[in-house]
């Protein structure tokens, strides 16, 4: 019986390393260019334009900018099977300070968030940060923006 018990932990053993090379060398044939592109910014000329006017406002207030952060980096789920509904939504903009605490979250609504499914979203973001109590501002895309507003916005927020 002994034998028996040793003779399948070395067959279980030599399996597992054979199905390790063969997992590592499935991923060494697999071509990612055919699968993925690297994008050139971080952020869309749109957002940036933004982000540069917010930068003006948040280093005179000694506070962060952390552009397109993930929903799940600002809130965390309760139960996994939630988990979905916020993997892949990210917020704009969240306003920390130098130790990272969140202040505020800004969403920048172009065109898109028009869209049915987007509006669905940004109601879902609304509800969700309402209920637990997180900041949040939107706004509208522009060709100008007034820095003073803005600020003023912003302070009025924190």
């Amino acid at each position: 019986m002994l034998i028996i018990g040793i003779m399948l932990c070395i067959i279980a053993l030599i399996l597992e390393i054979y199905l390790s090379k063969t997992k590592n060398n499935n991923l060494q044939n697999i071509n990612y260019n055919e699968r993925y592109s690297k994008k050139e910014y971080l952020l869309t000329q749109t957002e940036l334009k933004f982000y540069r006017l917010l930068k003006q406002i948040t280093d005179e207030l000694n506070l962060v900018i952390c552009p397109q952060v993930t929903l799940y980096q600002i809130v965390t789920n309760k139960n996994y099977k939630y988990f979905s509904k916020i993997q892949n939504k990210s917020i704009d903009f969240v306003i920390a300070e130098e130790n990272l605490k969140i202040k505020l979250c800004i969403e920048l609504d172009d065109y898109t968030h028009k869209r049915n499914k987007r509006v669905k979203r940004d109601e879902f973001i609304n509800k969700l940060f309402a209920d637990l109590n997180i900041k949040l501002i939107r706004i509208p895309v522009q060709n100008f923006y007034n820095l003073e507003e803005l600020k003023n916005r912003i302070k009025e927020s924190l």
